[in-house]
């Protein structure tokens, strides 16, 4: 072979070692194009589904039936579920026990649940998981909620938002836990919460979170500094995945800026299946004028304006993105509420 054969051959191999494949979770630019996990959308594809996936919370719309509720406190005739404390949650069926408390139609079928929401009585509703959720891996919540007051007189509902809890537990283990208040006492730990105002009719949220341990079962209620109110809930349609194999997102529809450890910053929330590279997220006061604007989709307004806080109210948003597998961009708007 000659030399310049030679010299060649050794210019390829040594290209060959000059990067690597990019590694899609470790923050680093393995293949030197200067782009990193998910930004380098050729090397980091999503991993995406296109057909039905089967929510690891089992009969998530309460549609299979032991028996058919009568009464109130019969959480036990829905196959798979459990009156998870010693608070008594509700199973209600267009064909059986139907409480005027319960908005119509219901989301997904016939059955829903409710549950008390009290500072010195909370209901939880809870199952086993068809499979585990495992550490470190995002998951999506997706369900449908409608709030009412459990009073014989017309109360309003609060204006300002409660916070609904997941919570999680690395066994599964026979219910009740011997309670009438928050499980955090009894080994169960929150998974992730998302701030919902309560209103009489269903609306769908969002809960994005990863757990730090496997986990193999799963508890729906209020949070564990709960206030004063006396409200009732109402839960269908809970439908839980891992986020990666959804393209999807969703931007919150209030934020409470206050310096708690809970959503003070607002942002659209995505997980996977757009162009970090195409986007765009502004907001804008009830006039009109630009208040916040990014190009990253990591970063999100904090309530402020020229440094100062902004006072409470209603704001516009608009958002630019584009999805991976198409050049064309889409614009989406809406308004958000700014609670202190």
């Amino acid at each position: 072979m000659k030399p310049t054969s030679y010299l060649f051959l050794l210019f390829i191999i040594l290209s060959s070692f000059s990067f690597s494949q990019e590694i899609c979770n470790n923050n680093i630019d393995d293949d030197g194009d200067r782009l990193i996990d998910l930004y380098d959308i050729k090397d980091c594809p999503c991993t995406r589904t296109d057909t039905f996936k089967i929510s690891l919370i089992p009969n998530p719309s309460f549609e299979n039936l032991n028996c058919i509720p009568t009464s109130f406190g019969q959480m036990n005739c829905a196959e798979g579920w459990s009156q998870a404390t010693l608070g008594t949650p509700d199973l209600f069926s267009t064909n059986g026990y139907l409480s005027d408390l319960v908005p119509l139609p219901i989301p997904d079928g016939t059955n829903c649940v409710g549950t008390i929401f009290e500072w010195d009585w909370q209901e939880y509703i809870g199952t086993c998981l068809t499979g585990p959720m495992l550490a470190k891996q995002s998951y999506l919540l997706k369900f449908d909620v409608a709030a009412n007051q459990f009073s014989e007189e017309p109360i309003d509902l609060p204006s300002t938002p409660i916070d609904l809890l997941l919570f999680g537990k690395e066994s599964c283990d026979p219910f009740p836990v011997q309670t009438t208040s928050c499980p955090e006492n009894f080994g169960w730990k929150e998974m992730g919460r998302v701030r919902y105002v309560p209103k009489k009719s269903w609306s769908t949220v969002y809960l994005f979170f990863k757990p730090e341990e496997d986990i193999y079962s799963v508890m729906l209620g209020g949070g564990c500094d709960f206030g004063s109110s006396l409200i009732y809930i109402l839960w269908d349609n809970l439908q839980l995945n891992r986020a990666e194999d959804e393209i999807i997102y969703y931007v919150p529809n209030t934020f409470t800026p206050n310096g708690d450890e809970h959503n003070n910053i607002f942002t659209p929330v995505f997980v996977c299946g757009y162009d970090p590279l195409e986007y765009k997220f502004e907001v804008y006061d009830r006039w009109g004028q630009l208040v916040f604007s990014s190009l990253d989709s990591k970063t999100g307004w904090d309530g402020t304006y020229n440094g100062s806080p902004v006072k409470e109210g209603v704001f516009g948003w608009k958002l630019e993105y584009k999805a991976e597998e198409t050049p064309e961009k889409k614009i989406l708007t809406g308004h958000a509420n700014l609670l202190r």
